[in-house]
């Protein structure tokens, strides 16, 4: 568990996710960065059902000793109807079988459009399909920065080729993206692939990378399998990466539009979103193993 208190330079920052082993894995290293205040996390059905999203963060927060942090319950699915796509790298439970014990908490609500809005100022770090996040906008959300993991220069991981985050509901990525943001795509992530070798030095990471560790390698291998690669991609830790430290990162101004797949395009001479497009895979891994051993 992390004792620390909120300093004042604490960034204050809430989360939009759908948690999911990535998500998972992001939220603990949120919690256990010393300049991040975490206030709300907010939950999206993608990974899996927004209920079990819902429970999976709790499952999280309780597993860092945070329970103090609100957990809001958002959409079930995408602004224009329908369903959101299977997740099945994640698993029947959103976490690779990980047996986590029962959320000690039900969900503090279920309005995450409101609560988005009504968190502010935070900068805020939005980590699944983009349904709460457009709804928020609607709402009046002014965030401090917004940071999105979502959308794809390359291929996707999506039969259409788009990303997952955005491809769930392409409506809701378009009133996003109209607005300022900082973007990391899935390219990243499939620029730092977590391998046997980079998970087991998780794993040696102190209690709680013990416990994961089972979570990350099965994600790993079923996220391999489905998309060619060589390891497993972890896209929601790199948006915590890239705010903690953006140097691990190369960026470039882009304007992004989306099809009605779900599928970006990115315009090098236009403005509007601030983009990774190149990440120092070692470093960003030594990040992640730092802030799993600070739990």
């Amino acid at each position: 568990m992390v004792e620390r208190a909120v300093h004042a330079v604490s960034t204050p920052v809430v989360i939009d996710c759908d948690p999911g082993v990535d998500d998972s894995l992001a939220l603990l290293m949120a919690l256990a960065a010393p300049t991040l205040s975490v206030r709300l996390v907010t939950v999206v059905a993608g990974n899996a059902p927004v209920a079990l999203c819902a429970a999976n963060a709790r499952r999280v927060l309780d597993l860092a000793g945070r329970h103090d942090i609100p957990v809001i319950m958002g959409a079930a699915g995408p602004l224009g109807g329908g369903a959101v796509p299977d997740a099945l790298v994640h698993g029947a439970d959103g976490l690779a079988g990980l047996d986590l014990p029962t959320p000690s908490q039900p969900p503090d609500g279920s309005d995450a459009p409101a609560a988005l809005a009504a968190a502010m100022p935070a900068t805020v770090l939005a980590l699944g399909p983009l349904t709460n996040l457009a709804a928020a906008i609607d709402a009046g959300l002014e965030p401090e920065r917004l940071l999105v993991m979502g959308g794809a220069i390359g291929p996707g991981n999506m039969p259409s080729g788009a990303e997952f985050n955005v491809g769930a509901d392409p409506i809701a990525a378009r009133r996003v993206f109209a607005r300022p943001v900082t973007l990391v795509p899935l390219d990243v992530a499939r620029a730092a692939l977590a391998t046997p070798e980079r998970i087991d030095a998780i794993a040696a990471a102190g209690r709680v990378g013990q416990r994961i560790a089972p979570m990350l390698a099965a994600y790993a291998e079923a996220d391999a399998k489905a998309n060619g690669l060589a390891g497993g991609m972890w896209p929601d830790a790199h948006a915590v990466a890239a705010l903690l430290d953006p140097s691990l990162y190369a960026w470039r101004d882009a304007a992004i539009e989306v099809d009605g797949s779900g599928r970006t395009r990115f315009d090098w001479e236009g403005r509007g979103a601030r983009v990774a497009v190149a990440v120092d895979a070692e470093r960003f891994f030594a990040l992640v193993a730092r802030l799993v051993a600070a739990l």
